[in-house]
C-alpha cells in the first residue's frame, strides 16, 4: 500500500558511519537524519545517543530543542506505523497479539530484547525486523514512528526518555516508572515534546464496562462518593532474602544491559524472567504492577489528580524484598465540583471492614467499590453493579462515553493523526496515575503517613521519604543523569 502521508527524505549518511553491531544485533539504518534545531543547524541523531551513553547531561539539555523541532514535524503514515518494539516476552507478547494483533500488524522495523533465546523467537515472527540486544542503539535509528516500551520497570524511563527526545512517540506499560520522580519527568518530557503517549492500562479501553460505570458515578447513581476501596486478594509479587551465591548469568541473558542505569547488582535466579518485580531494586511489588490497572477506574470517574496524603500499613519494611500485604490509603482534596474523597488499596487477603457484609455479586473477590452516601458500587473488569437498596431502583443513565476501539489502536490512530489528545491514557492522564501508585509504595517504605507537595515532589513531614520518592545514583550512559535537569 502506498503510504498517503508523504515525508521529506533527508540526506543520507554513508554506511561507514553507521557503528558495526554488536553481536546479537543487526545495524541501524544508514540514512539516520540531521534533526535541524532553531539555527538552522543540524545535531546527528548517532551523536545525541553517543552523548547520553557517556552520560553528558549537559549534551542532553542543550539538544533538546531540536528533537522537538523534529518531532513537530514528524506525522505517521495513514496505513502502517513503523514501530520498534523494546522488550518482545512477558508482557510485550500481549501488546503484540491483543486486539487481534493490532501492534504486530504495523510495520515492525526493529525489535530489542537482552534474551537471545527471547529475540531470537519473536525474530522468526519479524524476519524483516533489525535486531538489537540494547535498546540505545535500537533509539538511533531515524525510521521509526514508534516504539511500544514492555521492558523490567527500571529501563521504563530511560528508555521512553530518549525515545521521546528523539522524537518517537511511546507506548510504555505500567507502571510507567520505577520511581515517583522518573514518572513525573517522563509526564514532563511527553508534554515538551508534544508525542503520541499511552501507557499500558489495557482494561481502560477494552469494552464498554468502565465506561459505564464512570457514566454512573458521575451522574450520582451512589450520590457523593466520598471513599473508594481497591481489593486485589494476591500477593502476586512478594519478596525477601535474595539468595545466598551469584551464579553466573545464563549466555543467553546480557546481564550487564539488563540491569540498565540500576546500580550494578549481582545476578540472581529469582530476577529474570519476571520475579524482578518483587524486589524494589528492579520492580514495585504488587502495589506497583497492579495498581495501575485497578486504581485507573476511580481516577477516571472521579478527575482525582494527586493526593495530599498518603499512608500505607503492611508488615515489618524489608529492605529488598516487596510486602506480601498492604492497605494503603491517599487523601484526595476537593477539586472541580467534587468532594474530598479518600482512595484504599488492599492486597493480600486484606479488605475492608464490612467487606462480607456488601453483597458483593456471588464469587466476585477482586475490583472496586465506590462509596457514596447514597450507596455502594462494585465493578471488576467485566461487570458492575450498584449494591443494596440503591441498587433496586438503579437505572443507567444515558451513555456519555463512546465505547472504546482497543487501547492500542487507539494509540495507534493518535499517532496517525500525530495528535496526543486522541489517547486516553496519554502521560497527562497516566502520568499521575503511576505517581499516586508508586506513592504508596514510597509511604509503606519511609513508614509514616506522609503530607505531600505534589509540586515540590516532597512529602513535607518525612524528609526521610526522598530516598524512595527519587533514585539518588543511577550508571552512566543510560540517560538519567538528566532528571534533575529536564
Amino acid at each position: 500500500m502506498t503510504r498517503q502521508v508523504q515525508r521529506s527524505i533527508p540526506a543520507a549518511r554513508s554506511a561507514q558511519a553507521v557503528d558495526a553491531p554488536a553481536a546479537g544485533e543487526t545495524a541501524p539504518s544508514a540514512t539516520s537524519t540531521l534533526a535541524p534545531n532553531a539555527s538552522g543547524t543540524g545535531v546527528p541523531r548517532r551523536v545525541f545517543l553517543q552523548g547520553v551513553a557517556a552520560g553528558a547531561a549537559g549534551f542532553w539539555v542543550a539538544g533538546r530543542g531540536a528533537w522537538a523541532d523534529e518531532a513537530k514535524a514528524a506525522t505517521a503514515p495513514a496505513d502502517k506505523v513503523r514501530l520498534g518494539i523494546i522488550g518482545v516476552a512477558g508482557r510485550a507478547t500481549e501488546n503484540l497479539n491483543e486486539e487481534d494483533n493490532a501492534i504486530a500488524s504495523q510495520e515492525i522495523v526493529a525489535i530489542c530484547d537482552v534474551d537471545a533465546n527471547n529475540l531470537g523467537k519473536v525474530g522468526e515472527r519479524f524476519p524483516g525486523a533489525a535486531k538489537y540486544a540494547d535498546f540505545r542503539k535500537l533509539l538511533e535509528r531515524n525510521d521509526l514512528d514508534a516504539v511500544v516500551v514492555s521492558t523490567a520497570d527500571h529501563c521504563h524511563a530511560p528508555a521512553t526518555l530518549i525515545a521521546l527526545a528523539t522524537g518517537k512517540h511511546v507506548y510504555c506499560e505500567k507502571p510507567l516508572a520505577h520511581t515517583v520522580e522518573e514518572a513525573r519527568r517522563v509526564t514532563e518530557a511527553a508534554a515538551k515534546y508534544k508525542r503520541v503517549t499511552q501507557m499500558g492500562i489495557q482494561i481502560h479501553n477494552t469494552g464498554g464496562n468502565y465506561r459505564r460505570v464512570v457514566e454512573a458515578v458521575r451522574a450520582g447513581a451512589i450520590g457523593t462518593v466520598n471513599h473508594v476501596h481497591v481489593v486485589f486478594p494476591s500477593a502476586k509479587w512478594t519478596g525477601g532474602d535474595l539468595p545466598a551465591g551469584d551464579p553466573p548469568a545464563p549466555t543467553t541473558l546480557n546481564y550487564d544491559l539488563w540491569v540498565g542505569p540500576q546500580p550494578f547488582r549481582p545476578y540472581k535466579k529469582v530476577y529474570h524472567p519476571a520475579g524482578w518485580r518483587s524486589y524494589w531494586h528492579w520492580g514495585t511489588g504488587t502495589l506497583g504492577d497492579m495498581g495501575c490497572h485497578f486504581m485507573d477506574l476511580p481516577f477516571w470517574a472521579l478527575n482525582l489528580g494527586r493526593p495530599t496524603k498518603v499512608k500505607s500499613d503492611g508488615p515489618p519494611v524489608h529492605p529488598d524484598g516487596a510486602p506480601e500485604w498492604l492497605v494503603t490509603t491517599w487523601d484526595f482534596p476537593a477539586a472541580g465540583g467534587r468532594a474530598p474523597v479518600q482512595v484504599t488499596w488492599h492486597h493480600g487477603g486484606k479488605t475492608p471492614e464490612g467487606w462480607s457484609t456488601w453483597g458483593l455479586p456471588q464469587g466476585k473477590k477482586t475490583g472496586v467499590v465506590f462509596v457514596g452516601d447514597k450507596g455502594k458500587l462494585f465493578a471488576d473488569y467485566n461487570m458492575h453493579k450498584v449494591l443494596g437498596e440503591a441498587g433496586a431502583d438503579y437505572k443507567a443513565p444515558p451513555k456519555t462515553l463512546p465505547d472504546p476501539i482497543g487501547h492500542h489502536r487507539e494509540w495507534l490512530a493518535a499517532v496517525r493523526k500525530n495528535d496526543p489528545t486522541m489517547a486516553n491514557c496519554n502521560f497527562d492522564y497516566s502520568g499521575p496515575l503511576a505517581e499516586t501508585v508508586l506513592l504508596g509504595t514510597v509511604a509503606y517504605r519511609a513508614g509514616k503517613e506522609l503530607t505531600w507537595d505534589a509540586a515540590s515532589l516532597k512529602a513535607t513531614n518525612a524528609p526521610e521519604a526522598d530516598q524512595f520518592v527519587r533514585q539518588g545514583t543511577y550508571r552512566k550512559g543510560w540517560g538519567m543523569d538528566v532528571l534533575q535537569t529536564l
